[in-house]
């Protein structure tokens, strides 16, 4: 139980903004025994003077002075708290936790976001970057609300949010550019880079590795890196390949023009499907697709 209530830090501001005792009652409606009584049991608590009188006006002591600030925070957010609370204009929430996978398009992401802070500038997002089996740890384990990956787990109803064309690419000078045509058979018999799975129970595999020679990495950007090394091939995203720009990374000349797509689904934890912020970042993503 806090010994210092609301009523008490509302009349120590209301001295402040208005000058003295009985101007704070007045302000306030209530008597200046009231006021003055409340201010003395507040020094009393806190153990020091917050007041001194000079002439009809108190004026804040030096120690008063250091918590106005902190005290019109509090009365302002539990003013606001009430409001809320009263005309439930909208639904409180502090929080909101994310998982996307990485090949994700982070345009898409960010465009949402960007919508999701304007509307609730007091919000806190916590993003989890994810791989595979990861998203669905993080939403069965309850630490996020709202998940975006190839694979969710049973029990979620999901929905499409994207499809991701992956091209095999690889440096110009690399090896496997002396073929002008490339079978997948072929592709096996140089290094692959390999995205790991970033998942800590049910490690998975994408289905499509193919090549015995493999580099694990954590993300796009350290394969991205490893091939401007010219130290092997890998599948990357479209809208990756085209945020990089460049000439001396090319795409592999795969026999009918194979490449591999990837659908991406969203889920929600059942619990939060009709909260504000979640139905509106899903909105807001489904709006900013590509």
């Amino acid at each position: 139980m806090h010994r210092i209530s609301l009523e008490q830090w509302s009349m120590f501001i209301a001295v402040v903004d208005n000058g003295g005792f009985a101007q704070a009652g007045d302000a306030l409606f209530k008597t200046q025994s009231t006021i003055s009584h409340s201010i003395k049991k507040l020094e009393s608590t806190v153990g020091k003077q917050l007041f001194e009188v000079v002439g009809r006006k108190a004026a804040l002591t030096p120690y008063g002075d250091s918590l106005l600030t902190a005290a019109r925070t509090l009365i302002g957010h539990a003013d606001a708290l009430e409001h809320d609370a009263i005309s439930q204009h909208r639904e409180i929430r502090t929080t909101f936790n994310l998982a996307v996978d990485i090949l994700f398009p982070t345009a898409q992401l960010w465009s949402a976001l960007s919508r999701l802070s304007t509307d609730f500038p007091e919000l806190n997002i916590q993003l989890h970057e994810t791989v595979l089996s990861r998203c669905g740890e993080l939403l069965d384990d309850g630490t996020v609300d709202v998940g975006i990956a190839s694979s969710i787990p049973k029990g979620y109803v999901s929905q499409l949010v994207t499809t991701v064309d992956l091209f095999a690419v690889a440096h110009e000078s690399h090896s496997v550019m002396k073929d002008k045509a490339h079978t997948l058979n072929k592709l096996e018999q140089h290094r692959q880079f390999v995205i790991r799975d970033a998942g800590l129970r049910n490690n998975v595999n994408s289905g499509w590795l193919g090549s015995a020679s493999r580099l694990t990495v954590s993300n796009l950007e350290q394969a991205w890196q490893g091939i401007q090394q010219q130290i092997g091939f890998a599948w990357l995203p479209l809208w990756f390949l085209r945020q990089k720009s460049t000439s001396d990374v090319v795409r592999l000349k795969l026999e009918n023009g194979h490449m591999r797509t990837v659908a991406l689904q969203l889920a929600v934890r059942p619990e939060l499907a009709s909260n504000q912020v979640v139905r509106k970042f899903v909105n807001y993503l489904m709006e900013s697709q590509e």
